[in-house]
């Protein structure tokens, strides 16, 4: 394990399960500040205002039949002549409702201080003797949040940083027992059953939307001790419970462990601060759209329509009313492209309607641990799958796990009203992806940079990107030296010491640099590795750094292209005014030790063995434009070759009846493929050729008599006369 976990692949797989999570706990750490924020209940470091119930399209449906909203807009008060509208209008139109039929009214209207005494009266009468239940408006004018609910601040509540003012409705609205002084806040000493307190508390999230509505309200009166009562029900969830069938033995809504329960009937999930996510049937203005609203002049004119009233949940408030400014962003979800207010009222007609159609229509959200253990699994599936896949396929992969997951929790949510929280999942899955694959290119290019400087001298280029890809890196093929069995190749021209000592320094190296570069060439189209230049010499060899499975075929095939392509070189020589050459070649196969070799300060990939020497060896002994091959060669590859056993040769340390040293002859694509003989002769042919050209020009070669001299002038002639070579 602990030698393994420095390879690359198993480095990099590592590395991603750090990274994916890390980022899963930083992700999920945003989540719970933007809860934090949104609730109100302590500090937040950072917040992205990114919620699961906002949706990238509108929402627009028809609202129950079962909630009308009756609105005081610019209309009425034009014709009702004044704003606030007098108080005897909102009994006309209470009395007017009751006529029609209406099964419950909320009235969102502040009634906390007095006004025209014969308003107020009639009123307080029609209030008195209203047989339609009547929800009256409690607001707050400062709000804390405990854990769990939304208190109303009172001047010296404990739990509130700013106090407040007890905004309840006048004692003689509420109560039966009228009291002289109608801005008394002393307890009912006789409740008026029909008249029921709601909350109309709106909760902002930290973006200024609002998504939820509270539905557990300390109000104002417990801390101040005009009523007994620690909570308040909510201004939509009073109006409809006082619309079901013997109200006053309603079930009340319970709270326990983040679940509103309603008895048997149905249960919501509430966050921190006791509020319920709000279903929005639409965009603002949707009731109206619909068909779902009256002016409130009509209604008081008695212009309205008694069948929009019968049997309806009736709301009372401002509607877009100029110079009011009761509206209120709200979520996506609701239709809207973020910039559109709603009015305070409609807010309120929407979570009625939100009740009314229950349990279907409530929306469930999604548990804090449960998107900790989405987070965590898909940040380490994406790591896992991109470490162990290319680029592509993980960028792939990665968009594929985007859109099921996303498919999944729209199903999750058409089918169960689950509102799941896709942002902080798709964050994981898009920032684990980047980051792996980031650290992914800068391993890579680190590793490629390190193969590239270290083969690059000895590989085709194509080779070299082969082995910087490897999934190991470098420390994969560089880790010491290791024996496996290897063909190598020598090349070495014939004559060269001697043929350098005669021409200049400038033309020497010349000659050498594009035989190497030609030669190399030929080797790397063969997929060899270079080892290293010697003077003239060239020492290749097969299978290292990579496997090669016909290594032996390889190295005999470039031989033949080596010997074969001679004229190439010869009249690229003669163009530049160089002498032609000629090469011997020795192949041998066998074991050797290959890997990184040297001393502190200088490092070489080369292979060393007895194998190495032996092909040496070969090379040194083979006459121009030959191949001389050892037996295990010719036992890889017999059936793709044709060769002649060399007598007479015995090379030192090595038996005469277990060695033996063959002439490549012929070769063939297939082991049915017709013989093609190595070209000996024909390069043998051209070299002369071009010898006789060159001496033409210039420098006068020596002969084919086995010279090794290069002969300028008379010298040349006379070589040359004897050899029988014609000057014209």
């Amino acid at each position: 394990m602990g030698r393994n976990i420095r390879y690359w692949y198993t480095y990099r797989t590592v590395v991603a399960v750090v990274i994916a999570l890390v980022l899963s706990g930083l992700i999920y750490l945003l989540y719970t500040q933007q809860v934090t924020c949104d609730a109100h209940v302590g500090g937040c470091l950072v917040n992205l205002s990114v919620h699961p119930e906002d949706r990238l399209f509108q929402n627009q449906d028809d609202p129950s039949s079962g909630v009308v909203i009756v609105g005081i807009d610019d209309k009425s008060v034009t014709e009702l002549g004044r704003f606030p509208v007098k108080r005897d209008y909102y009994a006309a139109a209470l009395q007017q409702l009751q006529k029609d039929g209406a099964s419950a009214v909320g009235l969102d209207v502040q009634f906390s201080d007095p006004s025209v005494p014969a308003s107020d009266a009639a009123l307080a009468q029609t209030l008195h003797d209203s047989k339609v239940p009547v929800v009256l408006s409690y607001p707050a004018s400062s709000l804390a949040y405990p854990p769990g609910k939304v208190i109303q601040c009172a001047p010296g509540a404990s739990a509130c940083p700013n106090s407040g003012s007890d905004n309840i409705p006048l004692h003689n609205f509420r109560c039966l027992d009228q009291a002289a002084d109608w801005s008394s806040t002393a307890p009912c000493q006789q409740p008026n059953p029909n008249v029921i307190l709601g909350s109309t508390d709106l909760v902002l999230d930290a973006d200024g939307v609002v998504r939820s509505i509270p539905l557990f309200v300390q109000p104002a009166c417990y801390a101040t001790g005009s009523c007994a009562t620690p909570n308040l029900d909510s201004f939509a969830f009073a109006t409809w419970r006082a619309a079901q069938p013997d109200f006053q033995t309603f079930p009340e809504l319970q709270e326990s462990g983040n679940t509103a329960t309603l008895g048997q009937a149905w249960k919501v999930s509430v966050d921190a601060k006791g509020a319920a996510l709000l279903n929005f049937s639409g965009p603002p203005g949707n009731f109206e759209h619909y068909h779902h609203y009256i002016s409130f002049s009509d209604l008081v004119r008695g212009r309205e329509s008694p069948d929009m009233i019968k049997g309806n949940i009736v709301l009372i408030g401002a509607y877009n009313l100029s110079g009011v400014n009761d509206s209120q962003l709200v979520t996506t979800s609701a239709g809207t492209n973020g910039t559109l207010q709603m009015a305070g009222i409609e807010i309120h007609a929407n979570a009625v309607n939100m009740f009314n159609l229950a349990p279907a229509s409530l929306r469930t959200s999604e548990p804090a641990w449960l998107l900790a253990l989405i987070i965590l699994v898909l940040g380490l599936a994406t790591a896992v799958g991109v470490a162990r896949v290319s680029v592509l396929w993980g960028l792939a992969g990665t968009l594929v796990a985007l859109a099921g997951f996303t498919l999944a929790m729209s199903a999750l949510a058409s089918f169960g009203n689950f509102v799941a929280d896709v942002f902080h999942p798709w964050l994981v899955i898009a920032l684990t992806y980047s980051g792996v694959t980031a650290y992914r290119f800068l391993y890579e290019d680190r590793e490629k940079r390190k193969v590239t400087a270290i083969f690059s001298q000895y590989l085709k280029p194509e080779i070299v990107n082969e082995l910087a890809g490897k999934r190991r890196g470098v420390e994969d093929i560089l880790r010491g030296g290791e024996r496996r069995e290897i063909t190598l190749l020598f090349v070495d021209i014939r004559g060269f010491t001697s043929m350098s000592e005669s021409m200049a320094p400038a033309d020497v190296t010349e000659l050498v640099t594009t035989y190497l570069d030609h030669l190399s060439g030929l080797i790397f189209k063969w997929d060899g590795t270079i080892d290293k230049y010697v003077g003239d010499e060239i020492m290749a060899f097969w299978n290292a750094p990579r496997q090669q499975d016909n290594h032996a075929l390889l190295a005999l095939r470039c031989s033949y292209d080596l010997v074969n392509h001679a004229a190439e070189l010869q009249k690229l020589l003669l163009s530049k005014g160089l002498p032609p050459i000629r090469w011997g070649i020795g192949v041998n196969t066998g074991p050797a030790v290959v890997g990184m070799m040297g001393s502190r300060s200088r490092l070489q990939y080369t292979a060393l063995g007895d194998t190495v020497n032996t092909a040496a060896r070969f090379c040194a002994h083979a006459p121009a434009f030959q191949v001389l091959i050892g037996e295990e060669t010719y036992q890889m590859c017999r059936d793709y070759i044709a060769v002649d056993l060399v007598p007479g040769v015995q090379l030192k340390g090595k038996s005469a009846e277990k060695f033996r040293i063959y002439e490549l002859t012929a070769i063939r694509e297939t082991p049915t493929s017709p013989w093609v003989a190595f070209p000996t002769q024909t390069a043998t042919q051209t070299h002369q050729a071009y010898t006789s050209q060159y001496t033409q020009q210039t420098v006068i070669a020596a002969g084919e008599s086995g010279s090794r001299d290069i002969l300028v002038g008379e010298e040349a002639e006379q070589a040359m006369a004897r050899e029988g070579i014609s000057q014209n």
